[in-house]
């Protein structure tokens, strides 16, 4: 396990459904909360960085910036702490955006030029976005506030598609609204019986800039086989074709969703079942990829060729000397199922601590976020 980043607070790696590596495989992109280039330490603020894996040298990209939302009022504003950029390989473009959520921009690293290309001043954008491979499209999701009733919870979660021209660092036009999703009650309309489901974990198909998978999310609700608590989705960027990917039944545990390379599959975890699937979009069926009754898999990363897919393990396996879970990375052969860790490492509880594991362009290594104490550090593993 190589360990490239030395700073103390959050140092991390992308999330799985992005792409944080450069699309040579000798670098990494890194956000961290590290002071800016010049010292200056804001609260709140990150930075996105390029680390070499070589030599672990660090390049400055941009400052994520705590904007003063007092202009915005207080009553929809939420300090994001997770995941703020992705990677369009084909374009050598990143998208990015601040960490009040009301700013985006383009990031040519070609030409270190970079520009905003959205202001959004009336919700707050989620995290993670996603760009196509050629850098032409970015979809992301909003959350925007409204009036509370006895049948919507004050909450409406929207997708939304921009394309855009990753040389010019312009938009192509205005945001396209993609799936719009008002925050519902639950059938008694009582305080502690909402459902809680919003849209988010947006995704563009690597294959395709036109197909999306996203995610219906929701907490301490029970699955019981309806549309609404089916967590897997599909949508065309014009919003057609918007459907379930595969119906979550009671007992199911579906989450941790990712594209496979090929765009042909989606995969995603069954946390209940200790297994990861695959459902093929020619089939419309799911497929059991492999099961791990030894290793709880959660989150998933697939090789470029699908011959492989690596998963962060979060089965009880005690803590280290700070109390921080220890987790590690398992990898699987899809083809024979065999099943090897490749190394153990500790984790934080919560977000953006997780290890998030994801594979080189090459297939050849893996990049993860490691705990150390109370900070995190970025690491790869050489398979």
């Amino acid at each position: 396990m190589h360990i490239i980043t030395d700073a103390p607070g959050i140092n991390t790696i992308g999330y799985p459904t992005c792409r944080t590596w450069s699309r040579d495989g000798k670098s990494l992109f890194v956000e961290s909360s590290r002071p800016r280039p010049d010292g200056a330490s804001r609260p709140n603020e990150r930075q996105l960085l390029k680390v070499d894996i070589a030599d672990d040298k660090v390049t400055h990209l941009a400052t994520l910036e705590a904007e003063d939302v007092t202009q915005y009022g207080q009553a929809h504003i939420s300090i994001s702490s997770q995941y703020h950029a992705d990677y369009a390989p084909l374009a050598n473009t990143l998208v990015y955006y601040d960490m009040t959520g009301h700013n985006m921009y383009l990031l040519n690293l070609d030409t270190g030029r970079s520009a905003r290309i959205l202001h959004e001043p009336e919700g707050t954008i989620g995290d993670p976005p996603s760009i196509s491979m050629d850098g032409t499209r970015v979809i992301y999701y909003v959350v925007y506030p409204s009036i509370e009733n006895r049948f919507f919870t004050g909450l409406n979660s929207v997708i939304f598609s921009l394309d855009v021209d990753p040389v010019s660092l312009k938009p192509l036009g205005e945001p396209q609204v993609v799936v719009a999703y008002p925050g519902r009650k639950g059938p008694k309309y009582a305080e502690n019986e909402r459902d809680q489901v919003h849209v988010n974990h947006c995704q563009i198909n690597p294959a395709n800039r036109d197909h999306i998978s996203y995610a219906h999310e929701f907490h301490n609700v029970n699955v019981d086989g309806s549309l609404m608590k089916t967590r897997l989705w599909r949508v065309m960027a014009d919003g057609s074709d918007n459907r379930p990917v595969v119906r979550q039944m009671p007992g199911e545990g579906h989450t941790h969703e990712v594209f496979g390379p090929k765009g042909k599959s989606l995969y995603f975890v069954d946390f209940w079942a200790r297994s990861v699937f695959a459902v093929d979009f020619a089939a419309g069926e799911k497929r059991l990829v492999f099961e791990s009754p030894d290793h709880l898999p959660n989150h998933i990363t697939v090789s470029p060729d699908e011959r492989w897919i690596a998963a962060d393990m979060w089965a009880d396996e005690g803590t280290d000397e700070h109390g921080n879970p220890m987790s590690g990375i398992l990898l699987v052969d899809t083809d024979t199922g065999n099943q090897q860790v490749l190394c153990r490492l500790p984790r934080l509880q919560k977000h953006p601590g997780h290890p998030h594991p994801n594979f080189s362009p090459d297939g050849k290594k893996i990049a993860f976020t490691v705990a150390e104490g109370p900070n995190t550090q970025v690491a790869w593993v050489d398979i």
